[in-house]
Formats: structure tokens, C-alpha cells, sequence
């Protein structure tokens, strides 16, 4: 009977860890509630402004690739 709930416990944590408002490496927070919170945020990345991401913000005038801003 465990093994029959350890799987889906497994499954949602892993679900639940993937789904962060941080990026994975640099724990550097990406999205944020206001254009300005994003804009100050965008010196972390190297980069300035920000940018709409659905109903959020995010630095950077525009998305940058993942892997291509330096910390």
C-alpha cells in the first residue's frame, strides 16, 4: 500500500519544486508583480528594463535565452 503512495507523492513534489519563480542555479528571483520591481531586478542579469510575461514582469527589455546572461 506505500508503494501505491509513494508515486504520486514523488510525482507532485517534483511537479511542485519545477514550478518556482526562481531561476534553478542562481536562486535569482525572475518574475515579479510590477514593471518596476523587474527593471531594478534586471542589473542581476545583467541587463536593463523589463518585460511582460503573461501577468507578471520579468527583467530585461526583452526574454533573454535561457543559459546567455552572465552572473
Amino acid at each position: 500500500m506505500a508503494r501505491f503512495l509513494f508515486i504520486p507523492l514523488l510525482f507532485t513534489s517534483t511537479l511542485l519544486i519545477s514550478c518556482s519563480t526562481h531561476t534553478n542555479k542562481s536562486k535569482t528571483r525572475a518574475l515579479f508583480d510590477t514593471k518596476t520591481e523587474a527593471a531594478e531586478a534586471a542589473k542581476d542579469f545583467n541587463c536593463t528594463g523589463a518585460h511582460k510575461m503573461g501577468d507578471k514582469w520579468m527583467p530585461c527589455e526583452k526574454h533573454p535565452n535561457h543559459g546567455h546572461h552572465n552572473h
